[in-house]
């Protein structure tokens, strides 16, 4: 009786976990495309937290360096740009110092889509990925780790689509009236003053 007090313990020490994390990116998000670079998005979407890697947020690296991490149970997306050429991407736990990588060739303005999903088998066949609502393809990697994520690539149409997507899927800033801080000059004509 005692393990399944200890096993009830853990699984809402793991939810409550779950919940702390967020989503953060180390990198510019808002910045034109320099037509020199490649833009890489990554992107999560919201699934059942049943699914491997339900409560767990993903970290991606480019590279080895940290770009940034994917909250579970949010359907959110990170931007990365890089130069053309070669590139390892590699998504996995917090901390973890590895997961699942990929090398990837990219070519100069030019945007490509990854989706981090949980782990199939290659050759997983395409209603088992619409069964999982995964949108891309599985990418061709390495678990270098015990990892419950990879990457899924998705064209540019699909992947074009799928940022529009969450980006209306975004909460909306609230509208209200101007700081009494803001300068007269900077209000709307015929626009009152605090």
């Amino acid at each position: 009786m005692q393990r399944f007090y200890q096993a009830v313990v853990a699984c809402g020490l793991l939810l409550l976990l779950g919940a702390c994390a967020k989503t953060t990116a180390f990198e510019p998000q808002d910045q034109l495309l320099d037509t020199s670079q490649a833009r890489i998005y990554f992107f999560r979407q919201t699934r059942s937290p049943t699914d491997m890697g339900g409560f767990t947020a993903a970290d991606i690296r480019i590279d080895g360096k940290p770009i940034g991490t994917l909250a579970p149970g949010t359907s959110v997306y990170i931007v990365a740009d890089r130069p053309e050429g070669t590139h390892k991407i590699t998504v996995g736990r917090p901390g973890d110092s590895a997961g699942f990588d990929a090398d990837i060739q990219i070519e100069a303005a030019t945007s490509y889509y990854f989706e981090v999903g949980p782990t199939v088998e290659m050759n997983v066949a395409q209603a088992k990925l619409d069964a999982l609502q995964i949108k891309g393809r599985p990418v061709a990697g390495r678990f270098t780790a015990s990892s419950p994520f990879m990457f899924f690539s998705l064209d540019a149409i699909a992947g074009a689509g799928m940022i529009t997507k969450l980006k209306a899927q975004q909460p909306q800033q609230p509208v209200g009236p101007p700081a009494c801080e803001t300068p007269s000059s900077a209000l709307p004509p015929g626009f009152p003053n605090c």
